[in-house]
């Protein structure tokens, strides 16, 4: 159970500072390292921001731990825990369609995650966004809440390969580049 790695990449506009540990060091380590942050966002959230923390859920295994990590930081803190789900629209349709099955999945996903909050004691707010892409959408979001933190999951896709960048996608980078505040990409290898 404890025998995966788990690598977390920290980054600011300026660095990114990449650690694997192995999962019970992990836990360990983000509920220190999720102490610190609480303390510094209650002391100076920074200009422009709440320092309120989003999540990004979809569905993977890698949510639950996520959810429950922002929310002990948040608590900390005394801020809220901003749960998002993204649903990318194919570019054959309108933005606004609906997307009935996409839809039934996000609301049964952000029900699972908002049961967790709830268990935490942390104040969460719940949204689902379509979009066509991910990446801007996710930054957009940490903008408009005035996050100071973004967390986002990673989990590994054995059949693409071993190397951490054929699993990053388009999206991981782009939010990586272009966020606000602090990204936290948290990888579950197994």
């Amino acid at each position: 159970m404890y025998g995966g790695i788990v690598r977390i990449a920290l980054a600011r506009t300026d660095a990114v500072l990449s650690c694997s540990y192995r999962r019970r060091d992990t836990m360990v380590h983000l509920w220190r390292r999720a102490r610190e942050e609480a303390e510094a966002s209650k002391a100076a959230p920074g200009v422009g921001t709440t320092g309120d923390i989003a999540v990004v859920v979809d569905g993977k295994k890698l949510d639950n731990e996520l959810v429950r990590l922002a929310c002990i930081m948040a608590r900390r803190a005394k801020r809220k825990v901003h749960l998002v789900h993204i649903i990318e629209v194919p570019r054959t349709l309108p933005l606004k369609a609906t997307l009935t099955k996409e839809s039934e999945n996000a609301d049964k996903i952000l029900n699972e995650a908002m049961a967790i909050a709830d268990e935490a004691g942390c104040e969460a707010v719940a949204e689902v966004v379509q979009t066509r892409d991910a990446g801007p959408a996710i930054v957009d979001e940490a903008k408009d809440h005035g996050c100071a933190l973004i967390l986002l999951g990673l989990v590994r896709n054995a059949q693409k390969g071993h190397g951490m960048g054929n699993d990053l996608g388009r999206t991981v980078p782009f939010v990586l580049a272009n966020a606000p505040c602090r990204v936290w990409v948290v990888q579950d290898p197994s």
